[in-house]
């Protein structure tokens, strides 16, 4: 766990996850009323929990597991690409690249989305107060 929050600090500093913030600030902004609403039926529901603005953008991210699918996808692709390429050096020939891309989805796709939506989560926590006042905002 240190290794991957080393990692995303890292990432962060450098400014490669300036695209993902950008994704996360527009999905608060679209998502806010269905954050409200999060908030107002399903937390209310829990016993002994507060339902704060942040505990709902978070659950409701978590729940979400998308802020942007078609970028999402493209950068599923662009990972598959690279996975198509390594075999292809790797055998010095063709590949199929059907093939791999099913192989892939079903090796690491559940863990890239777990990868990306504990990405949206660290993102989250580093800027909380702004999407905060984006579903506060009117």
């Amino acid at each position: 766990m240190m290794s991957i929050l080393s990692d995303l600090n890292r990432d962060y500093s450098a400014g490669k996850l300036k695209h993902i913030e950008s994704d996360l600030e527009k999905f608060f902004h679209a998502n806010k009323e269905a954050i409200k609403d999060f908030k107002d039926t399903e937390l209310a529901k829990l016993n002994g929990i507060i339902p704060t603005d942040e505990l709902a953008a978070k659950l409701f991210l978590l729940k979400s597991r998308s802020i942007n699918p078609l970028a999402e996808i493209k950068m599923e692709i662009e990972e598959i690409e690279k996975e198509i390429w390594y075999r292809s050096e790797k055998t010095k020939g063709e590949v199929d690249r059907n093939a791999v891309a099913v192989e892939w989805s079903k090796k690491h796709a559940a863990g890239w989305r777990d990868n990306f939506t504990m990405t949206a989560l660290y993102l989250f926590g580093r800027n909380k107060a702004k999407y905060i006042d984006i579903i506060q905002d009117p």
